[in-house]
């Protein structure tokens, strides 16, 4: 049934069995959501709350119509090698000399070079390559106009910018349709069929599975805003990092055994010796 509707479980918070009685567990309740509803509510989640009088636990269903979202890390979108003028900016951007610093090397000038061409795609995204929806619109649009001026007046050059025009919409629907392949991150699709609102729905799916609703900190607090998600995110992993960190000793020795003494772990984590290089090489 669930597939047939075509609906989804994006998952949920709290205990895994929502229904109780006696000494018998089941998960028998869940909130399932259709792509529309996944499409203009993504930071929808769900929590099973605790049971009271009933055998049934209550499931809460949080919507945040206006989360706020953070900017992402930089990510190469694939639908660009499509772009008739891309390997042109790339190639001009990967010959050009480095400044202040010409004469470096290796690793150094392999990760000055990935850095620039960074932002020269972030550049080039934003106002060449520009927003892949707004792309489709336009050509939709031009597509139309120039049917209607071919209807009034059908010759070979009405016919020709036609013609163009929807060579044009259907490159761009091809991006769209890489564009959303890549991030569904799934491997099949149906051939012949431009299902970008499959993918669409696979998308806002993952995002909602991965996205950070609330987390317990160390001193057992439940952290639920966006802000002091981040902070406790921050200094859990800077006490962890730190100069000072303190490993926790094992609790029950005896069930993990040393079995390395300190003259050994001496040997075993020593600088090799030139020599030693040598000798392995």
């Amino acid at each position: 049934m669930i597939s047939t509707c075509d609906l989804h479980d994006i998952g949920f918070f709290g205990n895994a069995y929502t229904w109780n009685r006696d000494n018998l567990w089941q998960s028998l309740d869940r909130v399932l959501f259709n792509n529309d509803w996944i499409a203009k509510f993504q930071m929808t989640h769900v929590e099973h709350l605790s049971r009271t009088a009933s055998d049934h636990a209550p499931l809460l269903l949080s919507i945040n119509a206006n989360k706020d979202f953070f900017p992402t890390a930089f990510k190469f979108q694939n639908m660009w090698l499509s772009h008739h003028d891309f390997l042109n900016v790339f190639e001009r951007n990967w010959q050009a000399p480095l400044f202040p610093i010409g004469n470096i090397s290796g690793m150094a000038k392999l990760w000055s070079k990935l850095s620039r061409l960074n932002q020269v795609l972030r550049w080039w995204n934003k106002h060449t390559f520009k927003n892949i929806f707004d792309n489709i619109k336009n050509a939709e649009h031009k597509v139309m106009e120039l049917e209607k001026i071919y209807q009034l007046y059908p010759d070979s050059s009405n016919l020709s910018d036609l013609n163009v025009a929807k060579i044009n919409l259907c490159t761009l629907q091809e991006q769209e349709e890489i564009y959303w392949h890549q991030k569904a991150t799934t491997k099949f699709t149906v051939d012949g069929d431009r299902n970008t609102k499959f993918f669409h729905a696979l998308a806002n799916k993952k995002k909602i599975r991965n996205h950070i609703f609330k987390i317990t900190s160390d001193d057992g607090r439940v952290l639920e805003e966006e802000d002091s998600i981040l902070s406790s995110d921050v200094d859990h992993f800077k006490n962890i990092f730190n100069s000072g960190f303190q490993p926790t000793p094992i609790v029950n020795p005896h069930i993990v055994s040393c079995c390395i003494s300190e003259a050994d772990n001496f040997q075993l984590t020593i600088v090799p010796s030139e020599e030693e290089v040598w000798k392995v090489m």
